[in-house]
């Protein structure tokens, strides 16, 4: 067993089955409907979620774990582990990665083993780092080593996203720099990415289709080490998004995944996109 435990969290939306097979550890975030708290990936999950967000009378809210969830699931680890990665969302899109900072420091007296890094990015572009410093991990690579590789991804790695509207975002604050497109929006919709840590508009387009091509050409301006395609209730646009990729990347290299219910609050039903790291 690696003596390094690699944590993220639920922004990463990473399909069960990948963590699960990579030994990844899932922090998740919170969702709030009114005073009720569910925990994001955990009480609730992605279709769930879509048909809640569509029936309840409340708008969802969303925070970042607490210090003490972190210090928790740290502690835990340091049973079994020598060494924790800890590699986060955007932190300027979530205070996640300050609470997680927070508790390796108050634990620094007893463990200094302790890594929190910042990717500056999110949901399935943040998946695919965690993806693939987990399978070095397996390979039983040093921390540096590790950190180094993971750094270095955080220069190498994009998301492009369509979403039907910037409501959901602009309810949730998150729309960062993409604030000054909303006026345009009667009859195109936006192309979204995140670039230095904030979501911006980086396109738009009049129709699903020509925002499937937007994706596609994104992605053949690189040469993609390995695809996430993500979608937000909308597993046959996400079909069809794998259709057109495999035309340029090995289907064994792509993956599929939801959007899960924090990033979800975000982006509202119906969008979908692509998160991959580049060789």
């Amino acid at each position: 067993m690696p003596k390094i435990a690699i944590v993220t969290d639920s922004t990463s939306d990473l399909p069960k089955e990948i963590a699960k097979k990579y030994n990844i550890t899932i922090v998740p975030l919170n969702v709030h409907f009114g005073d009720e708290t569910l925990l994001d990936g955990i009480d609730i999950n992605s279709k769930q979620f879509f048909h809640k967000l569509v029936e309840s009378e409340y708008h969802p809210q969303t925070s970042q774990p607490s210090v003490g969830t972190f210090l928790k699931t740290y502690e835990t680890l340091l049973k079994n582990y020598d060494s924790i990665l800890s590699i986060h969302i955007s932190s300027k899109l979530s205070a996640t990665y300050n609470s997680a900072l927070q508790a390796s420091n108050e634990l620094s007296s007893t463990n200094k083993n302790i890594t929190v890094l910042d990717s500056l990015t999110g949901t399935v572009a943040l998946g695919a780092i965690v993806t693939k410093i987990a399978k070095m991990n397996k390979e039983n690579e040093s921390m540096e080593n590790l950190i180094q590789e993971s750094n270095s991804l955080f220069s190498k790695n994009e998301f492009f996203g369509f979403v039907p509207t910037l409501e959901y975002l602009a309810k949730g604050g998150r729309i960062g720099k993409a604030r000054a497109f909303m006026g345009s929006l009667l009859k195109v919709k936006p192309m979204l990415s995140c670039v230095d840590g904030l979501i911006d508009s980086v396109g738009k387009v009049r129709t699903l289709e020509k925002g499937m091509e937007f994706l596609i050409e994104k992605m053949n301006d690189h040469k993609v080490e390995s695809l996430f395609i993500v979608h937000a209730n909308s597993e046959d646009r996400a079909k069809i998004l794998f259709d057109k990729a495999k035309e340029s990347i090995d289907p064994a290299k792509i993956e599929i995944a939801e959007f899960g219910p924090v990033v979800g609050t975000h982006v509202g039903p119906g969008a979908f996109g692509i998160g991959f790291i580049i060789e």
